[in-house]
């Protein structure tokens, strides 16, 4: 799963770059309002992929963290 998002990641790059930089190449006003507006879709896209993977691996702390409390919380047997 989370590497399937750093591939999403690198794409929502690559793609605000290539607008970027087309906007930057246009002297057409609309033609670099569109692109820039691309732009900041692929960088608000890539934002909320990396919010994810963040929640993503907080929640895989905690549940591990869950697991190992519930470890320690159980009674030992004598041996």
């Amino acid at each position: 799963m989370l590497q399937k998002l750093g591939d999403h990641i690198k794409a929502c790059v690559s793609r605000a770059e290539a607008c970027r930089s087309a906007a930057d190449k246009t002297t057409d006003p609309e033609v670099r309002k569109q692109l820039t507006e691309l732009w900041e879709q692929a960088a608000k896209s890539y934002e909320f992929i990396v919010s994810l993977e963040r929640f993503l691996l907080d929640q895989q702390r905690s549940a591990f963290s869950y697991e190992v409390k519930a470890i320690l919380a159980e009674p030992r047997v004598a041996d």
